[in-house]
């Protein structure tokens, strides 16, 4: 019994309690509230009468299936398993809508707030979609619904609906992770799984990098105001500092900064990677120096945000929300940067990141630029660098014969 704080009816609260060690316990809810009177002569007693004897029944039953599931978890108990197992109903288990707004919660509380948002557009859409024609959005889904058969006209319809395939190809991807937490977690059974005979799109993305002309042109540009400037210095930030991502940049604090390198780990992967991240290092150059000079808050302890971007205390959706309106605003000084140029591209905080990339593979090798992306694998690298226009590789190619000005020599064909 929750005896902290009696009920207005002068009752208190039965909850289940539920301890792994000596300091890893949790409290659960129940539908039962008792007097003092009715939890000794019912739970307590060795052999309760007439309803409290049932009563006893009801109690000891929650206890017994909750022993029993701990018992079957074994060495792989955690009480994120357990609660799913001993509370979640059986429709629950099968309902896609209950799977992905239960992943969400582990998102937000592990502050990955960006791809909690993406699987809730993702749930949003399928939703959506089997809502259309319905006096009433759908509540439940349940996995037999997601054929293979049901995805591939679900893919139909985001098209006709103008969603590019790379954005059909990231939800779907959501949706399958679900499944597969699914099957794993023993809801569902694996012949459910649609994605053996469905094949999920995916989109071409060019990705863009600056050749030099184009950097110089908009470095060396007269910025017509602060908010312009601004844009273009935190840019270029970016581009020197390893195609450093603007969250990465909001992140970095006082302590990170040492006497000839600053250095960091991925919001991205960090809560991702299975095995310790690998910090990404970047020199201290004088055009890092002076930004920092420029840019940077004054004075801070060694745990503070080294730019005015995040403030202490701030929420995770709080630094997220705050960190898209600190990209909007880049790109949108950037493109009015390149309009003024009479330049044709489209330029964002991600282009710098391409343009670093493209350099950076150019002058020291694929193996260096996967150290300064800070990717765990050289394939995502590879990927990266398959995305490239073709005439970013064909210069590249064209490079490797800078050694010499002289024509090579033709070999004529023997007679």
């Amino acid at each position: 019994m929750d005896t902290r704080r009696a009920l207005k009816d002068g009752t208190y609260p039965l909850k289940l309690h539920v301890y792994f060690t000596a300091k890893m316990e949790r409290w659960y809810k129940t539908d039962y509230k008792l007097s003092n009177e009715q939890f000794e002569q019912s739970y307590l007693a060795a052999k309760p009468r007439g309803e409290l004897k049932e009563l006893k029944i009801e109690l000891d039953a929650i206890i017994q299936k909750a022993a029993e599931l701990a018992k079957d978890l074994g060495d792989s108990f955690t009480f994120e398993k357990f609660e799913r197992k001993m509370f979640r109903t059986k429709a629950s288990a099968n309902n896609v809508i209950d799977h992905f707004a239960a992943y969400v919660k582990v998102l937000d509380k592990n502050e990955q707030i960006g791809t909690a948002s993406s699987y809730n557009c993702s749930i949003n859409s399928i939703t959506a979609y089997l809502s259309e024609g319905k006096k009433n959005p759908v509540t439940y889904i349940p996995f037999t619904a997601l054929s293979a058969e049901v995805l591939n006209k679900y893919e139909q319809w985001m098209i006709s609906k103008n969603s590019s395939k790379t954005t059909v190809g990231i939800y779907l991807r959501n949706l399958r992770a679900i499944f597969n937490k699914a099957i794993a977690a023993g809801d569902i059974s694996p012949e459910l799984y649609p994605f053996k005979t469905y094949k999920i799109p995916n989109g071409k993305n060019v990705k863009k990098a600056l050749e030099t002309p184009d950097l110089n042109a908009l470095y060396i540009a007269d910025a017509t105001d602060s908010f312009m400037l601004k844009a273009r210095d935190f840019w270029f930030f970016s581009y020197q500092c390893n195609g450093m991502n603007f969250r990465d940049i909001a992140e970095l604090r006082f302590k990170d900064i040492h006497d000839t390198y600053f250095s960091f780990l991925r919001h991205k992967t960090k809560n991702t990677t299975k095995e310790d991240p690998t910090p990404i290092v970047v020199p201290l150059t004088s055009y890092i120096k002076d930004f920092i000079k420029k840019y940077a808050n004054e004075k801070g302890k060694p745990n503070e945000y080294l730019f005015p971007i995040f403030q202490t205390g701030m929420s995770a959706k709080e630094r997220h929300r705050v960190n898209q309106n600190f990209i909007r605003f880049v790109n949108q000084h950037m493109q009015k940067l390149v309009d003024q140029l009479g330049l044709s591209f489209k330029l964002g905080t991600m282009v710098a990141r391409h343009s670093f990339t493209t350099q950076a593979t150019r002058t020291m090798g694929l193996e260096f630029a996967q150290e300064a992306l800070g990717h765990t694998t050289m394939n995502t690298t590879q990927n990266y660098w398959k995305g490239f226009e073709n005439d970013a590789k064909k210069s590249m190619a064209e490079k490797l014969m800078e050694f010499t000005v002289a024509k090579p020599t033709v070999i004529q064909e023997a007679v």
